[in-house]
């Protein structure tokens, strides 16, 4: 979890002077360089509010005891605004916190549908779309495939369950039915026992939305006893995940599949930030959380800059404002934006992961794009749908 502190506030001994950004976060994540390159380049141009931007970082470990523990260290630290958590569960719990502390809480990879109607009294907002949009559309394209009978797999939690419910609801009101909803067990070394039972209801095909670990488990024990089945999978964006591929191995995914995430958008802030983070890391961005992570800093940034001073209530409610409804600016676009700001202009900011239009609920409208595995590759199939 990721966190920026108030000049005005007491001091810690981490930058007395210096707005922070804090971050419940796995710190293997790499939502979290895409953050840190969005503070360096924000500090490049001037900082936030004349000051330079602080990251701090604190594992919350998917867990949501650890996030609501990782959520009341940085408001101690009196930080601005909270950028986390990495799943749901952990994000609710720290919401609890940031509702009490009057923190503004920012979720770029947060999906849970329960998110946009919890007790956050407006605190609480999401650079990534809701589920509610990803189970229509998963619904949607099981039905264009003439798939009547379908099964969903789920993790435990917020996310899990709230997909499958999502889903079910949808399905069944296209006039499909849900054979089964089976929640698996963390951790375990064989699913066999899971899939002998999805398999009693005879489904055309399965909805798999979980974690790398236990979802790539899941496929093993498919391909070794149950690939004679033919069976549709539905993957959903958790697994839009290198590491799904590498443990299932590259060869594997032979059989019937495709998967849904965020779209990414070839616009010229994504272009913009993935030569910067290929200049930063060597390497190339690959994960949709890396786009809406390095947008949530930006956004951030400029509502304590439309605020004028890092306040909790103040920048509540200038978030949704500079994310819509203004004249355009990108990331590359910030210190422009922040002069616009200024002259009492209206701004939109237009990220990396495209629109933020941030709606009365603190969710965000985007579309999704259509993604398979081959050769050992995510290979995008439909780059842009609209649930």
């Amino acid at each position: 979890m990721l966190a920026a502190e108030t000049p005005q506030r007491t001091p810690s001994a981490l930058a007395p002077s210096s707005p922070r950004l804090g971050r419940p976060h796995r710190p293997v994540s790499r939502s979290l360089e895409a953050a840190t390159l969005a503070v360096e380049e924000i500090n490049a141009t001037g900082g936030v509010l004349g000051r330079p931007l602080e990251l701090i970082n604190r594992d919350d470990r998917n867990d949501p005891d650890r996030g609501r523990a990782a959520a009341q260290a940085l408001v101690e630290l009196q930080v601005s605004v909270i950028i986390g958590a990495l799943t749901s569960e952990a994000t609710l719990a720290a919401s609890e916190v940031s509702r009490d502390a009057q923190v503004v809480l920012l979720s770029s990879s947060s999906t849970a549908s329960v998110l946009t109607t919890a007790a956050d009294n407006g605190y609480l907002f999401r650079t990534c779309p809701s589920d509610i949009l990803q189970s229509r559309l998963v619904a949607q394209r099981a039905m264009a495939k003439s798939f009547r009978r379908v099964a969903v797999i789920h993790v435990p939690g917020a996310y899990g369950t709230g997909f499958a419910s999502a889903f079910e609801a949808d399905f069944t009101a296209l006039g499909g039915t849900v054979t089964g909803r089976a929640e698996y067990v963390e951790g375990q070394t064989s699913y066999m026992d899971l899939l002998t039972e999805v398999y009693t209801g005879n489904p055309e095909a399965i909805v798999l939305a979980g974690y790398p670990v236990e979802a790539s488990q899941i496929i093993r024990d498919y391909l070794s006893s149950f690939l004679v089945r033919g069976t549709f999978w539905f993957f959903t964006d958790a697994l839009e995940d290198p590491e799904f591929i590498t443990a299932v191995g590259a060869s594997g995914f032979t059989f019937a599949h495709e998967g849904t995430g965020p779209a990414a958008t070839n616009t010229a802030p994504y272009r913009a930030f993935q030569t910067a983070y290929r200049n930063k890391y060597g390497k190339e961005s690959i994960l949709p959380i890396d786009t809406t992570a390095y947008d949530a800093v930006y956004l951030a940034a400029l509502a304590l800059e439309a605020a004028g001073q890092p306040e909790g209530s103040s920048v509540r409610e200038h978030l949704t404002a500079v994310s819509r409804d203004g004249t355009p600016y990108g990331p590359t676009e910030y210190r422009q934006a922040v002069e616009a700001l200024r002259a009492g202009q209206d701004i939109n900011f237009e990220g990396a992961s495209g629109p933020v239009d941030l709606d009365a609920n603190g969710d965000v409208v985007s579309p999704y794009h259509v993604w398979r595995i081959s050769g050992g590759r995510l290979e995008i199939l439909e780059p842009s749908v609209n649930p």
